[in-house]
């Protein structure tokens, strides 16, 4: 296996920037403002060389109050490029942003479910919360410091290089020294970012899953171990933040040191008087050597950007990896109106993504329109596969799927999945109102007449009515204030109102208390009819009178039949019956 190839730096940054282009109108009027800053900032030396040179006295008696009056204008003109640039800057932070969270999130939305298999939502989480501000620093505040900062310095050494450019050659002699280190120090703080993003996703993977799984850990007593692990976690990540530390925080001495350097040589020649036409002057001096002082400012911003840089850039490595990543094949061309519900697996074997084993080996069967066809075995033999199969929620290994005849391969996901309804036993119940959760995804298509026709159809209607809003209570976090029949009952409202062909009942009933189970079966009864049913059941007394039963053992079917046809054969089937009764 071919290890994936790592952008560089420049094509990082590049595709990065990209996502800034659409706000270029806003980006040129800050760097305007950047410009207004830098040129700007000689202006204060210069003043003060004239002070000097003037010994603080002047023939125009204007000046006495020009020149503090300018003092002031400078620093309010700068003042306003500084808020401009700053706002603008933020302005186009806060669309990137935006952006990349909303590619991001679209990204999600179409990814092969296999990746959802292999990713906690921890993890996703992080890259879309903590990924993607590292990135739109490296964008935004870094590129403000890079512009800003480096127009300064341009200034600056224009004006020193016009006082004397003897001297100023002297103090560009600290440039390799500063370039050299911060090359040397950028792979390791760029190692140093990536380590961090890996213990943040650590981080948020077990917050997430601490909270999902809190009825677990209270009643197993496994606090002591959530603890522990969200210590070691944290643990990590300040490891990983102090290693990035250390390159980042010897940059700026290392620059002071070098600047010293420079200011004790430039100082050394003044007092030898070997100094050119900057030391012709008491103010000249001054004003190099304020120019001067000035100049490290942007230099140690120059420098100490690249910390954020390379943490943008691991970050990038990140967000992009998640947004390159191929969503669900989708090559299908047919739209099919609405399917009559038959149902062919021709010759179907499945291995799940990096398993060894065969999933499903060489399945056939065919469900007629309208059949209901139950699907029963051990756990673990390949049922719950062969009804994800069907929406095309994974690729087939070898064989082919037909609806109507038609190989789902040739017809659009979207137009697919619109012809199938799905009731599992682990119902998903969005954090919103019930009237949105049972039409959820066709919620402006459905009239509320339509909606509680069919609450009433799945046997919800009556707990709905007694709710304090009806149906615009909200239900909490996956329906957290209903019961489990409820959600249920929630779950069969949104099949019933979707009114697919094609429906697929994951051991829906598997979780109910009898009362609830008698209510949901009624409910069931009425989604099932004049419809091509797939249940997957382990009770057996819900699907005796299923149309066909089909019997899935270690990924094979063995046995096919009526509940009487196999109970008469007397094999797997059969034994399956006694052990329950």
């Amino acid at each position: 296996m071919t290890k994936p190839i790592t952008p560089s730096n420049r094509d990082l940054y590049a595709r990065l920037l990209s996502y800034v282009r659409p706000y270029w109108k806003a980006f040129a009027l800050a760097v305007i403002g950047m410009v207004g800053t830098a040129a700007t900032e000689p202006v204060f030396p210069a003043i003060m060389k004239y002070l000097l040179d003037k010994g603080f006295k002047t023939e125009d008696p204007r000046m006495v109050w020009l020149i503090p009056a300018g003092i002031v204008a400078l620093f309010l003109v700068r003042s306003i490029f500084v808020y401009c640039t700053g706002y603008l800057m933020m302005w186009i932070s806060s669309r990137l942003v935006t952006d990349l969270r909303r590619d991001m999130f679209a990204k999600l939305l179409v990814l092969p479910t296999h990746h959802y298999d292999e990713h906690s939502a921890g993890q996703l989480i992080s890259r879309l919360v903590y990924d993607v501000n590292n990135v739109t620093d490296a964008a935004t505040s870094a590129l403000i410091s890079v512009v800003r900062e480096s127009l300064t310095a341009l200034a600056l050494i224009g004006y020193l290089l016009y006082l004397d450019w003897k001297l100023t050659l002297i103090t560009l002699a600290i440039g390799p020294v500063i370039a050299f280190t911060v090359k040397s120090f950028s792979k390791r703080m760029r190692a140093a970012s990536q380590k961090s993003l890996t213990a943040m996703r650590l981080i948020s993977h077990t917050i997430e899953e601490t909270i999902s799984a809190e009825r677990v850990v209270k009643i197993f007593g496994g606090q002591t171990r959530q603890q522990q692990r969200f210590f070691e976690a944290t643990e990590q990540f300040r490891r990983a933040q102090m290693r990035e530390a250390i390159p980042a925080s010897a940059v700026t001495p290392i620059t002071h040191i070098a600047a010293s350097v420079a200011i004790a040589v430039i100082a050394f020649l003044a007092l030898s008087q070997s100094t050119g036409e900057a030391g012709s002057s008491a103010g000249g001096f001054i004003a190099f050597i304020t120019a001067m002082l000035l100049l490290i400012s942007p230099i140690k911003q120059l420098t100490t950007v690249n910390t954020t840089i390379q943490r943008g850039l691991a970050a990038s490595e990140s967000v992009f990896a998640l947004l390159d990543t191929p969503q669900e094949d989708d090559q299908g061309q047919q739209q099919l109106l609405r399917v009559k519900g038959e149902i062919c697996f021709d010759n179907v074997s499945f291995r799940y993504p990096g398993a060894e084993r065969m999933a499903l080996n060489g399945i056939n069967f065919r469900i007629l329109a309208g059949q209901t066809v139950a699907l029963v075995g051990a756990s673990g033999g390949g049922k719950t596969t062969i009804s994800s199969l069907i929406p095309r929620f994974y690729p087939l290994t070898s064989g082919q799927i037909l609806v109507d005849g038609t190989d789902i391969q040739n017809i659009t996901l979207a137009n697919l999945r619109e012809n199938i309804a799905l009731v599992s036993q682990d119902v998903v119940l969005f954090n919103d109102t019930v009237e949105a959760n049972i039409a959820y995804g066709s919620l402006e298509t459905f009239s509320r007449e339509e909606v509680i026709k069919a609450a009433r159809a799945a046997n919800a209607w009556d707990f709905i009515e007694q709710l304090p809003n009806g149906l615009d209570t909200p239900i909490g976090e996956n329906g957290a204030k209903l019961s489990g029949g409820q959600r249920q009952r929630l779950a069969i409202a949104r099949a019933l109102l979707k009114n697919a062909p094609i429906l697929i009942l994951d051991e829906a009933t598997s979780a109910l208390d009898t009362e609830s189970e008698r209510q949901v079966q009624a409910a069931l009864a009425v989604l099932m009819k004049n419809r091509t049913t797939l249940v997957i059941a382990h009770r057996l007394s819900t699907i005796e009178h299923a149309d066909v039963i089909l019997v899935v053992d270690q990924g094979r079917i063995v046995e096919t039949g009526t509940h009487t046809e196999l109970v008469r054969a007397d094999g797997y089937y059969a034994n399956l019956c006694r052990l329950q009764t």
